[in-house]
């Protein structure tokens, strides 16, 4: 027996969120090109700006696409996660009361302009990115992270300050 729960509470959601993973999907495994991996997204409801590169095999929350907001001129590599949302499945909730109130969590994630995200890097709820701020390889980003700086790490911290 599962404890999965259903998010969408209206037939109107369900169907929306059907489509919207049919076309997360569609970005992950059919070629495409890095423009085409934008207008998808942005039909799925990510705020993306212009001038935006998105690489092979980004997952952008399935749940809370709308809660994404990528400004203009950045770069987002291949393998990456963007996560809008954290729900512990139910048999935590039910084993551990304390669990749901500090894992739950639904908060926006916002990439500033001019920030590269290189690859396998995890973004998690709540997060900015500052603006030509660089994350790099197989980070985890838990935290804000300021503009002008790199950060790396798991969990990722500032490295550098960029002049």
């Amino acid at each position: 027996m599962g404890s999965a729960t259903l998010e969408e509470k209206s037939l109107k959601a369900l169907f929306k969120a059907v489509i919207g993973r049919f076309l997360q999907m569609t970005t992950l495994y059919i070629p495409m090109t890095p423009l085409m991996r934008v207008k998808i997204q942005r039909i799925r409801g990510v705020c993306i700006g212009e001038n935006v590169f998105l690489g092979t095999d980004v997952y952008l929350d399935l749940v809370h696409p709308d809660m994404i907001t990528i400004e203009d001129n950045v770069a987002i590599s291949g393998r990456n996660t963007i996560i809008t949302h954290s729900c512990p499945p139910y048999h935590f909730k039910e084993n551990h009361p304390r669990v749901g109130s500090i894992f739950s969590k639904v908060s926006p994630v916002t990439i500033k302009k001019g920030a590269w995200i290189t690859v396998g890097v995890v973004i998690l709820p709540g997060v900015t990115i500052g603006e030509n701020a660089i994350v790099t390889a197989g980070s985890v980003v838990t935290k804000n992270i300021p503009a002008n700086c790199i950060a790396q790490g798991n969990p990722a911290e500032v490295v550098y300050e960029l002049k």
